[in-house]
């Protein structure tokens, strides 16, 4: 077995799902998952790790469950769901503690005030390690906005930060024509991702054509495809001849003209020059005026 440091469970960061479950012998049941997630977008579904419990006897049996993702201020009902199992006490009738409402697919109780409420059916249950892995399809879901998730980490609720995190992505200002051009290139992709060849011959280096302007060759990839290789099938197309060779950098950017902004990954090679035929592309000593994304000749 590998050594692993003692408590290192304890510096990973979840949220924690109160799962509701309601069964014939074992009625109705809350309980604490600390290990609940998101695991696909389509269908929607979502896993949880629990234990042999009331909560998996009632999901065994009837094959759906809540997903109630606890908000900052439901610390104390996360200790009461997590603190008994279904078997000492029948949590869901303490008073004054869990308010709740009734499912709308399902016949389970939902807890209300939560930061996410989800209604599933299982699709799959499997035994990963000391725990049993359930994975329900949301049939319904819905959240509230002002509600933020309660964080578990290093052995304490904790609240997120309502600051955000600085984007690292350098703003550049480009025309309105010029944005209209490169939402073409990128076809309603949510971030264009392209590939840039710097390649370069004694002090100049080689441009193409981008309307009305220039800007270094570029491609964009298909998604999954190599980058490298895409930009090196790509060059012949404005007839350029050259071997891709090394990344050089990656340029994260927020492209914005007037009120639109675009998110843009440029990715760029050292390229080798082997020839040049044709008008799409031309040697330059300096990068004349209309050159767009001059940031990306820059080194790094």
């Amino acid at each position: 077995m590998p050594k692993i440091m003692d408590n290192v469970h304890r510096y990973f960061a979840t949220t924690v799902g109160l799962i509701t479950t309601k069964g014939s012998k074992h009625g109705q049941n809350v309980m604490a998952a600390e290990w609940t997630m998101h695991v696909a977008y389509e269908p929607m579904l979502i896993a949880i790790f629990v234990h042999e419990s009331p909560t998996y006897w009632n999901i065994e049996e009837t094959r759906v469950f809540g997903v109630n993702i606890a908000s900052e201020d439901q610390a104390e009902l996360v200790n009461i769901a997590g603190g008994y199992s279904g078997i000492e006490i029948e949590k869901l009738a303490i008073p004054r503690t869990f308010a709740t409402q009734w499912a709308k697919h399902i016949d389970v109780p939902m807890i209300k005030g939560c930061s996410l409420n989800a209604e599933c059916k299982v699709t799959k249950i499997e035994k990963i390690g000391d725990h049993i892995m359930v994975v329900g399809e949301v049939l319904s879901a819905r959240f509230d906005e002002k509600k933020f998730p309660l964080i578990y980490t290093r052995g304490n609720y904790r609240k997120l930060s309502r600051s955000k995190i600085r984007s690292g992505r350098k703003t550049v200002l480009i025309t309105p024509a010029q944005m209209l051009q490169f939402k073409k290139m990128f076809a309603g992709q949510f971030v264009l991702k392209a590939a840039a060849a710097i390649i370069k011959q004694d002090s100049s280096i080689l441009l193409q054509k981008f309307g009305d302007w220039w800007v270094l060759p570029l491609v964009i990839a298909d998604k999954g495809a190599n980058y490298k290789d895409a930009l090196e099938k790509d060059l012949p197309s404005i007839g350029v001849s050259a071997s891709v060779g090394k990344i050089r950098g990656i340029r994260r950017m927020m492209l914005k003209a007037g009120k639109t902004e675009l998110r843009a990954n440029f990715i760029t090679f050292d390229c080798k020059f082997k020839s040049l035929e044709g008008s799409y592309a031309a040697w330059f000593a300096r990068p004349p005026k209309n050159v767009v994304l001059r940031t990306l000749f820059e080194k790094p």
